[in-house]
């Protein structure tokens, strides 16, 4: 058998453009759900003004995964650099 196409997930290589790994800014973050999908909008807003900078699309099952890590990332970064204020929300 040849092993030169079987996939390694750790060995997973992922790709962007330099746009694109500069990453962006958001301040405000909105989201929304079907029966089919998650829908997460990532904006920057600024006095009366916002700009949607990326909408990502999720699976039911994809999104609850995404909620877990978040959540578990959150915990380590609160353990190393203490808790996260929330501070004043967009109205």
């Amino acid at each position: 058998m040849d092993d030169s196409h079987s996939h390694d997930p750790k060995s997973l290589v992922i790709k962007a453009d330099d746009q694109v790994a500069m990453g962006r800014f958001s301040n405000l973050a909105q989201i929304g759900s079907t029966q089919d999908a998650f829908i997460l909008d990532f904006a920057f807003v600024q006095g009366q003004t916002g700009w949607l900078l990326s909408r990502v699309l999720l699976s039911p099952q994809h999104a609850k995964r995404f909620s877990t890590a978040l959540k578990e990332t959150i915990a380590k970064h609160e353990e190393r650099f203490g808790t996260i204020e929330l501070g004043p929300t967009l109205q």
